[in-house]
């Protein structure tokens, strides 16, 4: 994972450097981290390589903010999380799709919560990965991200995007050991949920796109959990 730390201040860009790398070793991922001492220099080297940016907000020349309006107009994608001593600013964050910010001086377990939830939105954008199907009719390149819930029907697992879907001879279980690190979540005992297409929980039934799911009495507490620290980082 490719991760990027812009700050001008030497000694936070160490300490940030040196808290991916506790991360790293903690819950075993592999981090490779460049450092920016600019938004300038930051602009002028991205070439759309990283998967993660931590970004200072008040920095001389071209600050944090406008540094991350110029990155979305380049990349949409990548996530963007603000490292900030300057909290009054970080509701910009909302204009260039920040997933949250950190307020300065950093402690390692507000970052590493915090970081957790930038990982998850890191995964996300990995599903566009094509996801293989041997259907009834031939194979099927399907892209993660397209999957809306997997719907379990006797021997067989029928994949639901927006408009179309994938017949696929396997259990449940199988399809959610393929996609259990892209954010997908039983409902119930028949349903896998795409988390990122969840638009809303309401008392038994969740929303996902235009499609309306029950949500089992079994599920509910875990289900709504695994919603909930996808949303808010925990």
């Amino acid at each position: 994972m490719e991760i990027a730390v812009v700050d001008d201040v030497r000694e936070e860009s160490i300490l940030l450097t040196g808290y991916l790398t506790d991360f790293e070793k903690e819950f075993k991922n592999d981090f490779h981290i460049t450092t920016f001492e600019s938004g300038e220099i930051f602009l002028e080297r991205f070439k759309g390589q990283f998967d993660l940016v931590l970004m200072d907000i008040d920095m001389p020349g071209i600050n944090g903010v406008d540094t991350a309006r110029a990155l979305r107009k380049i990349d949409r994608e990548v996530v963007l999380m603000f490292v900030t001593a300057m909290p009054q600013y970080a509701l910009s964050g909302y204009e260039v799709d920040a997933i949250d910010y950190v307020i300065k001086p950093v402690s390692y377990p507000d970052f590493a919560l915090k970081l957790k939830k930038a990982l998850r939105f890191v995964v996300m954008n990995k599903a566009d990965e094509p996801l293989v199907l041997q259907t009834a009719t031939g194979i099927v390149s399907l892209p993660i991200s397209e999957i809306y819930y997997v719907e379990s029907s006797l021997h067989y697992c029928i994949y639901h995007t927006k408009d179309q879907e994938y017949r696929v001879r396997e259990s449940i279980s199988n399809a959610e050991k393929k996609l259990a690190p892209f954010n997908f979540a039983r409902c119930n005992s028949g349903y896998l949920v795409a988390l990122k297409h969840v638009k809303a929980i309401i008392k038994d039934d969740v929303q996902v796109g235009d499609y309306l799911l029950k949500i089992s009495r079994s599920k509910k507490a875990s289900f709504t959990e695994q919603f909930t620290r996808l949303l808010g980082g925990l």
